[in-house]
């Protein structure tokens, strides 16, 4: 499989913005920082690209918005720490040439709650999404073969939604980056520019920066780098089924964008044929000993506010299993971005050459 290592945040300008405390996403600062204004400099082109050598690769045309580089360039790493500090300026890192940290143990090479496309470059397609300019298209996909659950159709749908490793997709094939959002409640919402700018897609593209529909959630501070029962991100869910493009704030409903209903599928007999996806968690049976949050194995909550911020104590009955219950958005040290050697328990994991997790039973409590 071919990657890119090169992408590397740059470390030559004199950044120096400021963060709202309450806003981690927003962006304070000269505007010259992340724009050029003419692409020209001395003579020379500013927008740039970093190639396989890790030496800049100058464009004569600037990216969209006027911006030196794009979101790649920004939030990668050729070192393990996983945020970058410049000056006030935090900046998260989902790719490193290093090796992140996992599990996250709060170290500076910690990986982040989303995860971290270092596995999909290095191991291949089943360790995380295939993103533009960071590993090519998933052999599995593309040519008219679907995501898994992907329901949407063919072309001009299909062009989007059945890769993310395209020009047209990339990042911006799940966010809708709007760093200048003026918002700075706890509860991330539209006025935050949605949580981790995970605002719809489609509603952007038909108008830039108007999109009323989004994920909703807290972010914890250090973006789960070293997460804890009472300090990590909180997230959304609300029972489906789903009607428009992101009405419902679940961050699971954003995975069923591309991989629809895929969690929610039952046989004639009404029997789960995958793990459901925005689903009470039981106040009962194998679930009585579901207690207390563990970020390995996070839970959505409904109607996400201020008062949830770090919340310790599980609601059963009332939280949910989400898509990240399970998985890492970016990618993971294993095989589905799962965030646990599902396939080694009960013996060792072959990651951490420790006796394996068994993820399943955080919630599954009775059957470790």
């Amino acid at each position: 499989m071919r990657y890119r290592k090169g992408w590397i945040i740059w470390t030559s300008l004199a950044l120096n913005f400021t963060l709202p405390a309450l806003s981690p996403g927003s962006i304070r600062g000269p505007c010259s920082t992340c724009h050029t204004m003419h692409n020209s400099e001395e003579g020379m082109p500013v927008a740039f690209t970093l190639n396989s050598s890790n030496q800049q690769v100058r464009s004569d045309t600037p990216f969209k918005g006027l911006l030196k580089t794009d979101c790649v360039g920004c939030h990668s790493n050729s070192g393990s720490e996983t945020i970058m500090i410049t000056g006030d300026m935090k900046i998260p890192i989902v790719f490193n040439m290093v090796e992140p940290t996992y599990p996250p143990n709060g170290s500076s090479s910690s990986v982040l709650a989303g995860g971290n496309f270092y596995w999909v470059a290095q191991n291949g397609d089943q360790y995380g999404h295939n993103i533009h300019n960071i590993s090519e298209q998933d052999l599995r996909l593309g040519g008219g073969v679907p995501a898994p659950g992907d329901d949407v159709g063919p072309a001009p749908c299909a062009t989007c939604h059945q890769t993310l490793a395209s020009a047209e997709t990339g990042c911006t094939g799940c966010h809708v980056p709007l760093h200048h959002a003026t918002g700075n409640n706890i509860v991330v919402g539209q006025e935050e520019g949605w949580y981790r700018f995970l605002g719809s897609v489609m509603q952007g593209a038909e108008e830039p920066g108007a999109t009323t529909e989004g994920v909703i959630g807290i972010e914890a501070p250090d973006w789960e780098q070293g997460p804890l029962a009472s300090q990590h991100n909180t997230y959304q869910g609300k029972p489906g089924p789903y009607v428009s493009f992101l009405e419902s704030g679940s961050i699971s409903q954003k995975c069923a964008g591309c991989h629809g209903m895929f969690h929610n599928a039952t046989t004639g007999g009404a029997a789960w044929i995958r793990h459901p996806v925005d689903m009470t968690i039981p106040d009962s049976g194998e679930f009585a000993g579901l207690t207390t949050y563990n970020p390995l194995v996070p839970v959505a909550r409904q109607n996400v506010g201020p008062q949830d911020a770090g919340f310790s104590v599980i609601s059963r009955g009332l939280d949910l299993v989400s898509c990240i219950s399970c998985h890492r958005a970016h990618g993971s040290p294993y095989p589905a971005m799962l965030r646990w050697a599902y396939r080694a328990w009960p013996g060792i994991d072959p990651y951490t050459g420790q006796v394996a997790i068994n993820g399943c039973a955080v919630c599954h409590t009775s059957k470790d």
